[in-house]
């Protein structure tokens, strides 16, 4: 099943200013990437966006236009098949592959397309403390290129993983890659005036959308990094890709 969408366009404290804090070091370090790949290059780009309706394509969009000016995109919710509620990275980057899958098998998108797919998981990155995180999942049959990035992790009220976990059965048959209700329907539930679009910034501070604008930016300065590396005789594509986490010690 998949659904054709329109691009769209009192619970902060100490946490949510320490996750903005964090969100601009970490931009800081995204743009600087940009910066080394920016160049506006006029390749005709067809963008293909995978995800889910409360994922704002926009800023997918918005940022391969900052490389490729000249890219037109189309958006489409394409289910994954796995649970409700990713869990872990692994996950994360399975649901991408699978929604791309199932996009290219649906004759959604063409060879021709550079298709994106975006997904959201929970980590517990110690006892006791989760965040979300964005995965962005790009595929390009022509070039052969196939890659994928993280955002910055947002910290998760425990409460709310408290709930995804209780409402997930022991015998779920998806368990092994999640739980069965997810952070959006949780919040939606308990916090019904809260925009499902951009549940970060009542509770951290920081908006959804910005995000997903700068995991976006570091994603399409790394396709194009790696497209450049393709049309050059003798090098490899994954032999000059940036290395975020070496800027991020320096």
């Amino acid at each position: 099943a998949h659904k054709k969408f329109a691009q769209a366009g009192a619970y902060t404290g100490s946490l949510g200013q320490n996750v903005v804090s964090q969100v601009q070091s970490y931009g800081q370090v995204l743009l600087s990437t940009v910066d080394l790949a920016k160049v506006k290059d006029d390749t005709p780009i067809e963008l293909s966006i995978i995800c889910e309706k409360h994922i704002d394509a926009s800023s997918l969009n918005a940022a391969f236009q900052e490389v490729f000016y000249n890219t037109t995109s189309c958006g489409y919710d394409v289910v994954s098949g796995l649970a409700a509620q990713l869990v872990g990275p692994a996950s994360a980057i399975e649901g991408c592959k699978l929604r791309i899958q199932a996009a290219r098998a649906q004759k959604l998108v063409s060879d021709g397309s550079v298709v994106v797919a975006v997904d959201s998981f929970i980590n517990e990155v110690v006892p006791g403390t989760w965040v979300e995180q964005y995965c962005m999942l790009v595929n390009d049959l022509q070039h052969e290129i196939d890659l994928h990035v993280f955002s910055q992790p947002v910290n998760v009220p425990a409460s709310l993983i408290i709930k995804s976990k209780d409402a997930t059965p022991a015998e779920y048959a998806l368990r092994s890659s999640g739980y069965a209700k997810s952070i959006i329907e949780v919040i939606s539930e308990t916090f019904p005036d809260v925009n499902i679009k951009d549940w970060y910034s009542p509770f951290v501070g920081i908006s959804n959308k910005k995000i997903l604008y700068l995991v976006s930016q570091l994603l399409a300065a790394l396709y194009h990094q790696r497209l450049v590396n393709t049309q050059r005789p003798g090098v490899k594509s994954d032999e000059e890709d940036i290395d975020v986490d070496a800027m991020e010690r320096s």
